[in-house]
């Protein structure tokens, strides 16, 4: 069963009015599964630490939902993975982030003219309009 970002939302904070259900939904079935775009709302909800109301370290709280939540197709739970840590130690964005992982995990260059990938070790190529002469 396809789940979205409020089910992981209820398993990821402490105290949430959704929490039981999802407990319970993971404990009777067992195709819980979702999708990156799921877990890149939980990655943007997770982002903001200063404006959260709770505290949740973002690649800890990713790799403990995709126990419980796995990601259909499976190849892209690695690049969640990766987003979480670029998140965290790298302070990207979450959707560089994602975009940074999905590179990462496959054999990818990125064109681009987002120069963070530079500092995180991407092969990035360039971006850049033609010059006129």
């Amino acid at each position: 069963m396809y789940v979205e970002t409020d089910f992981l939302t209820a398993l990821v904070k402490d105290d949430d009015w959704l929490q039981d259900a999802a407990i319970r939904a993971l404990e009777e079935r067992d195709d819980i599964h979702t999708s990156i775009l799921a877990y890149a709302e939980i990655l943007v909800l997770l982002y903001d630490r200063e404006a959260a109301t709770y505290d949740i370290n973002a690649p800890r709280a990713i790799t403990n939902l995709l126990e419980l939540v796995p990601i259909q197709p499976r190849e892209h739970e690695d690049a969640v993975l990766a987003a979480a840590a670029f998140i965290d130690e790298d302070d990207l964005t979450p959707f560089d982030a994602l975009h940074a992982g999905i590179v990462t995990t496959g054999e990818n260059r990125v064109l681009s003219t987002e120069q963070d990938y530079d500092t995180v070790g991407l092969d990035r190529t360039p971006l850049e309009p033609e010059s006129s002469e």
